[in-house]
Order: C-alpha cells, then sequence, then structure tokens
C-alpha cells in the first residue's frame, strides 16, 4: 500500500499575502485533477490532503476534495486555536465536512504564541472526542511544549510534520534533535520523515539527512514514521518519482515490512 501523508491542493488566489517559503505560488492553480494523474501514474492508494496556508480558516476546498473520494482522500483542516470558537469550528469541519485531521502551526509567525496555552486546551479535548489527528507545523523550540501536549492528551495521535525541520548542521547529537527524538517516549507521536529539501544543506539526494532519518528509526522504529511527498512543492524540488523512491533507494536499513508501513499502512491506519 502506497499512501501520501502530505500534499496541498487549492484554488489560485491573490487574496492573500504570497508566501515565500513556498516553491509553488499561491497564484497558481493546483487542482485536485492534478494530483490525480499523480495518483494514477504512480498507483497512490490513498493521499492526505493538507489546508495549505493560503486561505487560512476556509477548508472548504480541501474538504470538498476528499468528500469526493472519501476511501482514498481525507482530509485536514486548519481553525485558529486562539478563537474562543475553536472547538465549534473544529467539530463543524469533523463532524460536518468529514475532516479527519487539524494542523496546528507555531512555526508561522503569529501562530507560534498560542501554541499549548491554557486557552487552547479546550481544542484538544475536542480534538480528542472526534478522534482527530492533530499535525504538528514546529520548529525545534516547539518541541518541549509538545511534550507536555502529549502529555496531557495522551489520547491523540499527534504527526510531526517535516521531522520539525531540524538543524542538520548541528547533527543527531544536537539538543534540538534529541527533543525530536525524545517524543517517541509517548506512544501516540508520530514523525512525517519528508520536507528534506526544507533543511537539507546539500541537495538531492540529502546525505546530511540520511544520519537523522537513522535516528528516528532506531529510536520511533517504523510503526511510527511516515512518508509524505509534500506536492506540489516537490515537483519543482526533485520531482514525484525520486521522492517516493528515495526511501527504498537510500536507507537499506530499511526492510520490506519497514517500508510497507513508512509509505502506506500507518497512514492508513491513522485515518481510515
Amino acid at each position: 500500500m502506497l499512501v501520501d501523508s502530505h500534499l496541498h491542493v487549492w484554488r489560485s488566489s491573490q487574496d492573500y499575502p504570497e508566501p515565500a517559503a513556498t516553491a509553488v505560488s499561491s497564484y497558481s492553480d493546483v487542482p485536485l485533477e492534478l494530483w490525480r494523474q499523480y495518483m494514477d501514474e504512480y498507483s497512490i492508494d490513498r493521499a492526505i490532503l493538507v489546508q495549505p496556508v493560503y486561505p487560512g480558516e476556509d477548508n472548504s476546498f480541501v474538504a470538498d476534495c476528499a468528500a469526493s473520494d472519501s476511501d482514498r482522500l481525507a482530509a485536514v483542516c486548519v481553525v485558529d486555536p486562539s478563537n474562543p470558537n475553536a472547538p465549534d469550528k473544529l467539530e463543524y469541519w469533523a463532524s460536518e465536512r468529514g475532516c479527519k485531521g487539524v494542523r496546528l502551526r507555531p512555526r508561522i509567525m503569529g501562530e507560534d504564541t498560542t501554541f499549548g496555552d491554557p486557552t487552547t486546551y479546550r481544542l484538544w479535548e475536542r480534538a480528542s472526542v472526534l478522534n482527530l489527528v492533530v499535525s504538528l507545523l514546529a520548529s525545534p523550540e516547539h518541541l518541549s511544549m509538545t511534550a507536555l501536549l502529549a502529555e496531557r492528551f495522551p489520547d491523540v495521535n499527534i504527526v510531526i510534520d517535516h521531522m520539525a525541520h531540524p538543524d542538520v548542521e548541528s547533527g543527531v547529537s544536537a539538543p534540538d534533535f534529541r527533543a525530536l527524538l525524545d517524543l517517541a517516549r509517548y506512544p501516540r507521536v508520530f514523525v512525517k520523515i519528508s520536507g528534506y529539501y526544507y533543511f537539507s544543506k546539500v541537495g538531492y539526494p540529502y546525505a546530511d539527512c540520511w544520519d537523522f532519518v537513522r535516528a528516528l528509526y532506531d529510536q520511533f522504529g517504523s510503526r511510527r514514521l511516515m512518508w509524505g511527498s509534500d506536492f506540489p512543492h516537490v515537483l519543482l524540488q526533485l520531482g514525484y518519482r525520486r521522492c517516493l523512491m528515495l526511501q527504498q533507494r537510500l536507507y537499506p536499513f530499511l526492510s520490506e515490512a519497514d517500508l510497507d508501513r513508512i509509505m502506506g499502512v500507518n497512514a492508513a491506519d491513522l485515518y481510515w
């Protein structure tokens, strides 16, 4: 089974500021039909549509896309955790519109100040009741708070996007990366081994990231790691096929059973 655990689709819009950190412009249309072409070409069984930054809390597009093929597509929504009505908004997107996860983004300026604040606990409680997966777009400095949240909400599955953007120049023994490895003590914390180009200093095949992936494997095991492409941004970085094959080509320590879990089974179990 192949499950792409992290991709984006969106309608083009100039109503939002142009993010500087992404490869594909929000002014370009990234329709579901384009993703379906890649899904079919590479025999991807299922996929998780993560709400992009541009539309804010209007999750309508990803929700509608997922609802059009709910056996193969799942949506991860965004709500503003600082909003007092955030729990009810989350319930709407989950119960009425079918979203299976929610993404919190402390890495984004303006959203970091509320991460882990007690005023947001009601949102986490509602996510637990709704059995939603909480994805975190985080940096290393957010991992200590992530540990506290994992402790406080042990029934919530937490997925760390893009390996929490490690500082690869500091090495796997650096305290920041050790903080990520230490999250393995919480059985419902998962890590996406994805988005290498956001933190690698050397480019494809990202040799400076290999030791980090091995350390994550040694600490979390294959049952709590997930592959994701970061489509469409991956298309302008290394291409979809190389992204899909990277784990199989570069990590000989992964058995076939490990690859099955990382490349699909784990995400399918979480979201379906």
